[in-house]
């Protein structure tokens, strides 16, 4: 699209206003000299009825030769001639011939009988303007005439006309000097009229615009452009007593409204940047904090594994040293290696968890990535945890999709990631149960090639609300303290999943209606993406699991 040529207000004011000028003046002149022209018409037509009614009323001559009449005595303008001449019937031919306007006049005489006279002006030779003048004469006008009848020669224009012969008819041969002169006198004071005119109008408004209207707004206009250059300071000054003036000052109230809230924004920006200064300080000591609290517990959960596997495998032996005894004593002793034996495991787990979140926060976990076969992983995953199912009649079911692919990805993290899902199910599921473990390829029934697999693991446990679904995967956080004092746990399992998920480029979402059990879905692709260089984020007191559907 071609740019839009852009003028300004003063432009526009002036050429709207000088146009208009223009064509006001111009129309009321025009209408002016129409009229002017008519008038300087009327003049010698009039002059010509005159004329042929007083020679009528005071000398005609009938028959015989055609005669052509000076006559001095009439009272005329200076620089007005005439020659007056009176055609009987017998004539009208003869005349014709020789005389266009004579028969112009005879043959709009003899068609329409109302007609009583023609007026038409003429040039001669030399190009100087004269007049002809036709006057009908009928027989009626000879009657009342040759009758001594009052009226004289009036025209008879009424119904009877239309059966009145033509007698005679009347030529004024009639030359104005003054009507040319006139008629350039009027043109010569129209063109003056109109162009002085024209020119006070235009000064007029072009003062109008300039002074009263424009001038308020270039004043505006520059206060505005070193406004926009960043000067809140200046005010606008327009004493003009009308809307200029309001609007300048609201202009100045807008100025200082700006002025105090950009006094308030350096103000609030200064206590910003102070408290930025004291956040990024305060951050620092919190990343070097985070850093030594990672590095602590990496250490001192791999120190405390030692004492603890041996604190296990000598309360194994005791227990099985025990096993054979009868005596009462032995019988608490071996309830005591149990014991013994069961915290340590539960403090093991614990301080692998820590281990695994303080790798994954340091960034130091690191992922093998191999050919991992689904079912098998699964089927392992429940034998391993059948026997703690049986225990309070849990059902546990497997549904596989037929032949599903390998999928590349780091076995250990899949299965810790399955196996929280799966020990979660059978904790929280009531007896008599079901826990079922799904798998399947994503998208399933279409005939694009699947690149994604999902393994959902569905309980028939209480559910979890709506508001506690994106807490369940903070750290720490156990919903049914009752469920997990019986049996035990940290509230990080589902945390580390989070950040397995991520790791494997993985995707963890969770469904659940409250009384009708929950279900956690684990979708990750066939092959990831680049495992030579996987995704290692950062895990923080605020990690942003997936939003639960």
């Amino acid at each position: 699209m071609p740019k839009r040529v852009r003028i300004s207000l003063a432009s526009k004011c002036q050429l709207m206003f000088g146009a208009a000028v223009v064509l006001i003046i111009t129309a009321a002149l025009t209408v002016v000299a129409l009229r002017m022209q008519d008038l300087v018409q009327r003049g010698p037509n009039q002059r010509a009825q005159d004329l042929a009614q007083w020679w009528l009323a005071d000398e005609i001559k009938f028959g015989g030769e055609l005669n052509q009449i000076q006559h001095d005595a009439v009272s005329l303008p200076p620089g007005v001639s005439k020659a007056v001449a009176l055609i009987p019937k017998d004539r009208f031919d003869y005349q014709a011939e020789s005389n266009p306007f004579f028969s112009q006049a005879v043959e709009l005489f003899q068609t329409r009988p109302a007609s009583w006279e023609l007026f038409l002006p003429d040039q001669d030779a030399q190009g100087e303007t004269f007049y002809r003048y036709a006057r009908a004469i009928r027989k009626s006008d000879l009657d009342r005439v040759q009758g001594g009848l009052a009226g004289g020669f009036s025209p008879n224009v009424g119904a009877s006309a239309l059966t009145d012969p033509l007698e005679m008819i009347l030529l004024i041969h009639l030359r104005d000097e003054d009507a040319p002169r006139q008629r350039t006198q009027n043109i010569i004071y129209l063109v003056t009229a109109g162009l002085v005119s024209g020119l006070l109008a235009i000064a007029t408004f072009w003062f109008i615009t300039t002074r009263i209207i424009l001038s308020p707004v270039r004043l505006l206009h520059g206060y505005a452009s070193k406004v926009s250059q960043g000067d809140l300071n200046i005010r606008s000054d327009i004493n003009t007593g009308d809307e200029f003036q309001n609007l300048s000052d609201m202009f100045n109230t807008m100025l200082e409204n700006l002025k105090n809230n950009q006094d308030q924004l350096t103000s609030i920006n200064k206590s910003l940047d102070l408290k930025l200064g004291e956040l990024a300080e305060s951050n620092v000591a919190l990343y070097e904090a985070n850093k030594i609290k990672g590095e602590f517990l990496a250490n001192v959960s791999h120190e405390l594994r030692t004492p603890l596997n041996s604190i296990i495998g000598f309360a194994e032996v005791l227990g099985e040293a025990l096993a054979d005894m009868n005596n009462p004593k032995d019988e608490k002793r071996r309830r005591y290696a149990t014991n013994i034996i069961t915290s340590s495991r539960r403090l093991l787990d614990l301080i692998n968890d820590l281990l695994d979140l303080a790798k994954i926060e340091a960034g130091r976990m690191e992922l093998r990535v191999g050919p991992v076969s689904v079912a098998d992983t699964l089927e392992g995953l429940l034998n391993l945890i059948k026997p703690l199912a049986e225990k309070s009649g849990i059902t546990i079911r497997q549904k596989n999709q037929p032949n599903l692919p390998t999928v590349h990805t780091d076995a250990g993290k899949l299965q810790q990631i399955l196996f929280n899902f799966i020990a979660n199910a059978v904790k929280f599921t009531p007896p008599k149960g079901t826990v079922t473990v799904q798998s399947q390829l994503v998208p399933a029934n279409d005939n694009n090639k699947p690149t994604h697999i999902r393994i959902s693991v569905h309980d028939t446990g209480p559910g979890i609300p709506d508001e506690d679904q994106q807490r369940i995967f903070d750290k720490f956080v156990q919903l049914d303290p009752g469920v997990t004092k019986e049996h035990g746990g940290t509230g990080l399992g589902l945390t580390i999943s989070q950040e397995l998920a991520d790791l494997l480029q993985g995707d963890i979402t969770l469904d659940s209606i409250p009384g009708q059990g929950a279900t956690f879905h684990l979708t990750i692709p066939l092959t990831l993406a680049d495992p030579t260089t996987p995704l290692m984020p950062q895990l923080t007191s605020s990690s942003n699991p997936r939003n639960p559907r």
